[in-house]
């Protein structure tokens, strides 16, 4: 084993896990697709973290099980991940790595072929290399190293790999298995109303029992229905490894973080709704003038870049809809704009030549504002005119056969659900996006993101087409994974995680989450804890006391910082006799970090003394009186704000004390609502 100890400040031991062959090999693949050494290290590292807290595969059936996530960005490189982990965890006596994927075939077809390019000194087998079970086991006694199997999520093909395993007597081996996309078709689709497993959840189940040494590792860049399991549940990791973006990466700072934005054209969103042909009596047979702009913007860009990289290809796409036929009507507009483009640039002299170089001219101005040295105007319609003959437009859903890929010049992708999870797009420039469900699923839309990848090289030419209000929509949940990142960079083995949702989403589909678990904050409103604890705690009275003598007792709230209010409610503990859901102090935290890092660190405090309440209060009722001064007005609503009221001895003769009341702060763009499963336990 490649495997050495050495003892820390913070641990009397601790293993870790070096690089041995396997996990080389990859790295020189990786490093021969240009991924610069610091991205290298990075990934090595991140295997290494994975597979500490893997179990041991040589030391017998573990106590407690392991189940991890690895929680990336999209399009970041979490394969990369995956392929450096699978090796390291081969180099390490893992026997078998088994990778869970899309049942999609463009998908699984993707994953598969990565891993048989990386893993070139292990036995990689896809998803009809089980079917003979004397040949699988042969493959799995005799081989001196892991054996790696790469299955669809389908029941079709998981429950034929779980009958092999059975024949082959492979329940004592030591297996690594990697579930990428975890948060999709892996969760129970029956949760909410209490049936029998789904299939696919049914599967995993057993592949997950089957072993009896192994480690189960989520993989996505959308874990919110993964956190928003119930604590105790076998699908909510009980740790999480972040990974970062390498060198050349663009996403959601550069399209969503920057104030100028610069690579959005925002377009109306009427003309989206024109494009579902599917809503329409009469579908209108004129190409909208977004669409429009975006397909001249992406010729203008590719015809540029291909000046400067004669050898390249390049990719646009169209992504409205999930409706088939939606996608026919799209394609047949596109058609139509080729065809009347190609006859007009016939033509130079004719009065639509004119108005067509015009509209080519400010498109071109347009992209000059991010790229500098682009070719001259001339020589780019030239290329258009050429190229835009050969030109590939392709119908990419669940009833075409067409493949992603690049094989003319200008390739143009219209599609629904197979553009909007796990496929890469190489050299897309150019992107027009109109997904617009009455209430969209936070997680799904992230997904949507393809736009985002390693683009650094044409970020100038790159753009994104949407209406204001989805581009609102991906700034919001832009800000809510950076927030989610952030919380989970202090507590990666936490389960108290929080989703800020901005209202009128939803933070994941509601058929794989248990309604009991699940509570929120909500802007604007006000939580206590029921009753607090008032035997015992004189001594913390007794500081808080001392803290705020200064104020008097009718003051208006004054700004401190969230820091300071949660010191303070450290101090203010709630009696475990009342119970309660929304009080708890980890789940607090975290939701207050995430205010923290999404609107600041500014907070307020109300004093208020000599109070009477002697009976608890629901957690949402609140403890603020009814007098001539209305107390809640008493602090701006900008931020968080804690009302501190001390409440006098009672006849019960239990000591004074402090109650806090805390108040979430209005949302700046709307409502919102932080969400998370309750840990019945802590509560």
């Amino acid at each position: 084993m490649f495997r050495t100890q050495y003892m820390s400040q913070s641990q009397t031991k601790r293993e870790i896990f070096h690089e041995g062959p396997h996990t080389a090999e990859v790295l020189n693949v990786l490093s021969l697709k240009k991924i610069d050494a610091v991205s290298l290290s990075a990934l090595k590292e991140k295997a290494v973290e994975i597979l500490e807290q893997s179990v041991d595969p040589i030391a017998g059936v573990p106590e407690k099980p392991s189940d991890g996530l690895v929680y990336g960005l999209v399009q970041s490189g979490k394969t990369s991940v995956i392929q450096v982990a699978a090796a390291m965890a081969a180099d390490n006596r893992f026997q078998c790595i088994l990778i869970l994927t899309s049942y999609i075939d463009i998908l699984y077809d993707q994953t598969y072929k990565r891993m048989k390019s990386a893993l070139q000194g292990l036995d990689v087998l896809g998803k009809t290399d089980w079917k003979d079970s004397v040949q699988f086991e042969n493959k799995l006694r005799s081989s001196p190293t892991t054996l790696v199997v790469v299955c669809p999520k389908n029941d079709t093909r998981m429950g034929g790999l779980l009958d092999t395993l059975k024949k082959s007597r492979a329940r004592g081996i030591s297996a690594l298995i990697i579930d990428d996309e975890a948060d999709l078709a892996s969760l129970d689709t029956h949760t909410a109303d209490g049936g029998d497993p789904s299939s696919i959840n049914r599967n995993i189940n057993e592949l997950r029992s089957f072993f009896q040494v192994n480690t189960y590792l989520q993989v996505t860049a959308t874990p919110q229905a993964l956190f928003l399991q119930n604590p105790e549940h076998r699908y909510r990791p009980s740790f999480t490894v972040l990974t970062e973006p390498g060198a050349g990466y663009v996403g959601g700072d550069q399209f969503f973080g920057d104030p100028d934005e610069k690579l959005l054209e925002l377009v109306d969103i009427d003309e989206v709704e024109m494009l579902r042909a599917s809503k329409q009596p009469n579908p209108t047979q004129t190409i909208p003038i977004g669409l429009k702009r975006a397909l001249l913007t992406f010729l203008i860009a590719a015809s540029d870049r291909k000046i400067k990289n004669p050898t390249r290809h390049f990719a646009f796409l169209c992504h409205v809809s999930a409706g088939t036929t939606d996608h026919k009507h799209i394609v047949n507009l596109i058609e139509d704009f080729k065809r009347k483009t190609l006859y007009t640039l016939q033509d130079p002299s004719a009065q639509k030549y004119s108005k067509l170089l015009k509209e080519l001219e400010d498109e071109y101005k347009n992209l000059q504002k991010t790229q500098v040295g682009m070719a001259p105007l001339g020589d780019i319609v030239d290329k258009i005119k050429f190229f835009l003959h050969g030109a590939s437009i392709k119908l990419v859903n669940a009833r075409s056969s067409d493949e992603i890929e690049l094989d003319s010049v200008f390739s143009i992708f219209v599609g629904g659900n197979k553009l909007g999870r796990g496929v890469t797009i190489e050299s897309l420039l150019v992107s027009y996006y109109g997904r617009n469900p009455k209430k969209p699923n936070m997680d799904t839309v992230l997904q949507h993101a393809r736009m985002y990848g390693y683009r650094q090289d044409d970020i100038g030419v790159t753009r994104l087409f949407l209406p204001r209000k989805l581009a609102d929509q991906f700034a919001s949940i832009h800000d809510t994974d950076n927030a989610l990142r952030e919380v989970i960079r202090k507590y990666p083995k936490g389960n108290f995680e929080v989703l800020w949702v901005a209202a009128p989403m939803q933070s994941t589909r509601r058929n794989v989450l248990d309604p009991d678990s699940l509570a929120a904050y909500v802007a604007g409103e006000s939580i206590n804890s029921r009753y607090p604890l008032r035997t015992g705690v004189a001594h913390l009275t007794a500081s808080i006391d001392e803290k705020f003598k200064h104020i008097d007792d009718y003051e208006d709230g004054f700004e401190t910082t969230i820091d300071e209010v949660f010191s303070i409610l450290e101090m203010c503990p709630k009696d475990p006799a009342f119970g309660g859901r929304l009080w708890n102090l980890k789940t607090i935290k975290a939701a207050l970090d995430t205010l923290k890092k999404l609107i600041g660190n500014k907070a307020y405090i109300v004093i208020r003394r000599n109070r009477n309440a002697e009976t608890d209060r629901g957690e949402r009722k609140g403890i603020i009186s009814d007098s001539s001064v209305k107390e809640s007005q008493l602090a701006p609503s900008d931020a968080p704000t804690l009302f501190l009221y001390r409440q006098n001895e009672t006849k019960k003769r239990e000591e004074a004390v402090w109650w806090p009341q805390l108040r979430f702060p209005e949302g700046e763009k709307g409502n919102y609502v932080l969400s998370f499963s309750v840990d019945e336990k802590e509560n």
